[in-house]
């Protein structure tokens, strides 16, 4: 009998850094070119069967980046089993705010969770230099993905890695 599992994740980061869009093309297998901001939160189940016949159900809280937002966005956090740190490679004011939301995923969840750092829109020029994305994660402890929506770059790989770190996690 093959066994269910279930697990929240958190998806942070500045505002139109595509957080929307990884989601979508993930969970819908698409990809819109207009930008509608999201209002507090949203909220997307998407269900991987692994390959011992298990399942795995994310629950995938797309949280609002705008600054407003930030006092919904704790009780959202609460519960989660692993977080994406969202930041737009073409635009490297995106990657300076990772830190404060790597802190504001930590203050929320002290227990350490698995984190992924997000790199979007790897489709169109990369602007945040390749060293200092790797001296953030070797500094924090997380890992990297490079992904584009808009290509489906890396989606389906980022989620099912965020599900191996979450079953390693579990197994601990």
């Amino acid at each position: 009998m093959p066994k269910i599992y279930t697990s929240k994740v958190c998806v942070v980061g500045d505002q139109e850094v595509g957080k929307t869009s990884l989601l979508l093309k993930y969970s819908k297998n698409t990809f819109q070119e207009n930008y509608k901001p999201t209002i507090g939160a949203d909220f997307i189940i998407k269900e991987e069967r692994m390959s011992n016949g298990d399942e795995f159900h994310l629950y995938l809280w797309d949280l609002a980046g705008h600054p407003s937002f930030a006092i919904l966005r704790q009780y959202y956090m609460h519960g989660a089993n692993g977080a994406l740190i969202c930041f737009d490679l073409n635009n490297p004011a995106t990657f300076a705010t990772c830190e404060s939301w790597l802190k504001d995923v930590f203050r929320i969840k002290p227990q350490k969770i698995p984190v992924i750092l997000v790199g979007t829109k790897g489709d169109i020029e990369q602007k945040v230099n390749q060293s200092d994305i790797d001296g953030f994660c070797k500094d924090h402890g997380v890992f990297y993905m490079k992904t584009s929506s808009k290509a489906g770059e890396n989606v389906k790989e980022l989620f099912m890695k965020m599900i191996d770190l979450i079953m390693q996690q579990n197994k601990a």
